[in-house]
């Protein structure tokens, strides 16, 4: 009985040691047993001094070795190591430095230039290093793994020695060729086949590829009306292997709205209604379309509508179909319109190029014969558009990019009225070249915990030349439109018109929560309007802070912004409080 106690006590003590020796720090100091190399020296100065835990300087002795032997010091090996009571003494044997000489590799069935190299570099007198012969055979395993071969290896055959020189003989195995039987989607989830196909660019038949299997769990990521239940899954089976998808529904259908009454302007006893309501549809008929309605009526007498529809993958192609409509009434001043059709091709990355055309009107309408800023405007376009998104989690981000560029060319004609013995009369003036192009970038880069950087810009050009190739002035009616809690925080809804500008969001953002975010922002922009009358340039810019919030009935945003600009100076009474309100269903 009293033997098994100092049994425990003994098994106490070397624990309590072995903790205490992982908290202390200690100084690593190297001891090199076999003769000084310059070379290796140079190696085991990057390791030393250093000082830490027993832990700590175990990797870094590891760390080391590895090092050595990608340096071709392949004997290299920690001896032994010594404790005492501020030190760990490790004593070092380095050996012989190789150069891998000659690399042969053979295959049964050479895959791409790289296996039929005769990885030689005797005359340029250049050694390959451990690393460089690891790389190589990283790379053919890669290339056998993505055109249906799973199971290659690489197998050894030969290794000379002469003298410090080595001479390797290898031989590639690419084993047996494994396509794709089946694709089982697993889960409640209403959505066709040939998508997750298209999508995840595996179908049926086709040969393994390792690297889109890997890419699955990302690009599934990036829907937002999917999810995963699990990752993918696979089971081989003789020269087939078929691939699992564990997917639910992601609420991504969206609604939210204000609706309010103001009195008419006519001093009438009628009331006005006014609001914002948007309606965004995702996945309803299982084919991955998307359909957006949106409909503002901030003031009594101006009002703007969009809709929206795409349609991906038609046919089970790699085609699809985008359209949008768009209205903005001007009160009693002027009506716009603008149509968009185009064709978009998806590309096994993810990314997108579209080509579209788009017809944009504006009339005239109520008084306009005392101004000589509106014009009856009719434009007709060809253009192009690229698309890349590549975020980690699409509602809210901690990393990656997001981008769209289109431009294109087209013609316009305009109408000038002007009145004449209390006459209304029309002139056409001479027809005009249109370039449009614009930018829209977000980047999400994370700094340290939680911390996230947001880094915005939103870019729109707009130039018109005559015949003679000189820039001619635009009217108000055909202006683009910003500022508002979409755009430029800190001033009222398109309080902005312009022909040019470029936006910038910069924002620190704290991610307490999947789907929540407080964060400190600022934006500015830079516009340039040139009407006939007179033209104007600025540089409005704003700073707040502003939250993000996720509950059960969905996502609400506040932030509370103050803007300035021209030469007035920056006053709190006209700060703004910007609400946002986003219900998923």
């Amino acid at each position: 009985m009293i033997k098994n106690h100092y049994i425990l006590i003994l098994v106490l003590a070397l624990v309590c040691q072995s903790l205490n020796a992982q908290n202390v720090d200690y100084d690593l100091v190297i001891h090199q047993i076999d003769s000084d190399n310059s070379q290796s020296q140079k190696i085991i100065d990057r390791f030393v001094p250093f000082a830490s835990d027993s832990i700590s300087i175990t990797n870094q002795l590891n760390n080391l070795v590895l090092d050595l032997h990608e340096n071709g010091f392949i004997s290299a090996s920690i001896d032994s190591v010594r404790y005492d009571f501020k030190n760990i003494t490790a004593y070092l044997f380095v050996g012989t430095k190789y150069k891998i000489q000659n690399l042969e590799i053979s295959s049964n069935d050479m895959l791409s230039d790289i296996n039929k190299k005769p990885y030689s570099r005797r005359k340029k007198n250049i050694a390959y290093s451990i690393y460089e012969v690891n790389e190589v055979k990283k790379q053919i395993i890669t290339n056998y793994e993505n055109t249906g071969y799973p199971f290659a290896r690489i197998v050894t055959e030969n290794i000379l020695f002469n003298d410090s020189i080595i001479n390797i003989k290898l031989r590639a195995d690419k084993g047996t060729r494994v396509e794709i039987d089946s694709i089982y989607i697993k889960g409640d989830i209403r959505i066709k086949p040939h998508y997750i196909y298209r999508y995840i660019d595996i179908k049926p038949t086709d040969a393994f590829s390792q690297s889109k299997i890997d890419k699955i769990d990302n690009r599934i990521k990036n829907l937002s009306f999917l999810d995963q239940i699990k990752p993918a899954a696979l089971e081989f089976r003789e020269r087939k292997a078929d691939l699992y998808l564990y997917l639910k529904k992601k609420r991504a259908n969206q609604f939210n709205g204000i609706i309010g009454f103001l009195p008419a302007s006519d001093k009438s006893d009628k009331l006005v209604v006014t609001g914002d309501l948007s309606l965004g549809l995702v996945n309803s008929f299982g084919r991955g379309e998307e359909i957006g309605f949106r409909w503002e009526k901030l003031e009594s007498s101006t009002q703007k509508l969009d809709v929206n529809f795409h349609y991906p993958y038609m046919l089970g192609s790699p085609f699809g179909i985008d359209m949008n409509f768009n209205l903005y009434k001007q009160d009693s001043s002027f009506l716009n319109l603008s149509y968009m059709a185009g064709l978009r091709w998806y590309a096994t990355t993810g990314n997108s190029l579209t080509a579209y055309y788009r017809y944009k009107s504006s009339s005239v309408i109520g008084e306009i014969a005392n101004t000589n800023n509106l014009a009856d405007i009719s434009t007709s376009l060809f253009g192009v558009s690229f698309n890349y998104r590549g975020l980690d989690y699409l509602v809210n981000p901690r990393k990656g990019v997001d981008l769209h560029v289109f431009g294109g060319v087209g013609t316009k004609d305009v109408k000038k009225y002007f009145v004449t013995d209390d006459t209304l009369k029309t002139n056409k003036l001479e027809n005009f070249t249109e370039i449009e192009a614009g930018l829209n970038f977000d980047g999400y880069f994370p700094v340290y915990g939680n911390f996230v950087f947001h880094f915005g810009n939103i870019t729109r050009y707009t130039g018109q030349f005559n015949e003679k190739g000189n820039q001619a002035n635009f009217y108000e009616n055909e202006m683009s439109r910003f500022g508002g809690a979409r755009s430029l925080r800190g001033f009222d809804e398109n309080a902005f018109s312009a022909s040019i500008y470029s936006l910038q969001n910069v924002e620190l953002r704290y991610l307490f929560e999947q789907n929540s975010a407080f964060y400190l922002f600022w934006n500015g922009a830079y516009y340039y309007q040139p009407l006939p009358e007179k033209t104007t340039e600025d540089f409005p810019w704003g700073f707040g802070i502003g939250l993000n919030f996720d509950t059960r009935a969905g996502i609400f945003s506040i932030s509370y912004a103050i803007g300035k600009q021209f030469d007035n100076p920056i006053e709190m009474r006209t700060a703004k409080i910007h609400f946002g309100y986003i219900s998923r269903f």
